[in-house]
């Protein structure tokens, strides 16, 4: 049994963490203790039920289906996301990434420190994080590829529109995710400015990842490669991808663009403790089963009847 001045530590700990918004590294600094410690007591605290969590459910999400989610595909956490379908096919895909980007920016402010490092890839449901995000602390802000897509959904752009919120560091990258040929492709990688990005990526703690579809095509890269290489890619298998990685519809990596691509490798984009893959649409669904399977995604925010779909699925 704790003794009354672990409990009065505990006490200490757990109100500067959760009412004091202090990190557990301020906590362990303030109060002479190792961080490790600093998290052992958080953890005890919730235990012995000093400290209760009341978690109230947003309006935009629908809680038994993202459990359900969750549990199936063995997420950390999982954000089904409500939408109002009209049958106005570019109302409601509009809709869907405008409330993915609304619901993940949530998530980003709630859940970000200052001693994350956020790793951002591009595209079009990425880009309206930006829109919605109000606050997020002075991490270190990562652009995990190359530059494709419009001015409006490039890496860049994100990258700017976030750390201009967060007034973190942003580390970016001026080059194209997709490159003529493997030689250009080297010749980039060993630029200054796009090798000091690429070593960042072993230090990035979260990332935020959007979901390609190569049947049906909805791809940043696919637009922009010529039939040929479409075409080979598809006999190879591909039927998702992120961050430029190839993937076939069990989730298995294929080689893809590997020789061509600007950006964070596979090895460690795996390594990264929660990558957050925010996608939905009914064009989609292929796509994010895939990634689903592929074991990388830790958190998925996803539109509800994506999410009820996957879960039919064998």
């Amino acid at each position: 049994m704790a003794g009354t001045r672990d409990v009065e530590l505990m006490g200490r700990v757990a109100r500067l963490y959760y009412l004091g918004g202090l990190t557990r590294v301020q906590i362990a600094e303030r109060l002479g203790i190792s961080r490790f410690k600093t998290g052992r007591l958080l953890d005890a605290a919730l235990e012995t039920g000093l400290v209760t969590i009341t978690i109230k459910p947003s309006a935009l999400i629908a809680p038994e289906v993202s459990d359900a989610l969750a549990g199936r595909f063995g997420l950390r956490h999982a954000y089904a996301v409500r939408v109002d379908e009209t049958g106005d096919e570019e109302a409601d895909r509009a809709q869907i990434h405008d409330r993915l980007g609304r619901v993940a920016a949530g998530v980003l402010a709630e859940t970000v420190t200052k001693d994350d490092v956020l790793g951002l890839d591009s595209g079009r449901t990425v880009s309206h994080i930006a829109d919605h995000l109000a606050r997020l602390p002075p991490c270190d802000v990562v652009q995990l590829t190359g530059l494709t897509g419009t001015v409006q959904q490039t890496g860049l752009e994100i990258l700017g529109r976030i750390t201009s919120v967060s007034g973190g560091r942003a580390h970016p990258i001026y080059a194209p995710m997709i490159t003529p040929d493997p030689d250009s492709a080297e010749s980039l990688r060993r630029q200054p400015g796009v090798k000091s990005t690429i070593a960042q990526y072993r230090k990035v703690t979260r990332a935020v990842v959007s979901v390609g579809s190569w049947t049906p095509p909805e791809s940043q890269v696919y637009d922009r490669l010529v039939p040929a290489e479409r075409e080979a890619l598809l006999a190879s298998g591909v039927a998702a991808e992120t961050c430029a990685l190839m993937f076939d519809a069990e989730g298995q990596a294929l080689r893809g663009l590997d020789d061509r691509r600007i950006g964070i490798s596979l090895q460690d984009l795996r390594a990264i403790d929660n990558v957050i893959g925010v996608a939905g649409g009914p064009t989609k669904r292929d796509a994010i089963s895939a990634l689903l399977r592929s074991g990388i995604l830790n958190t998925l925010v996803v539109d509800e009847p994506t999410a009820r779909a996957l879960l039919t699925w064998p």
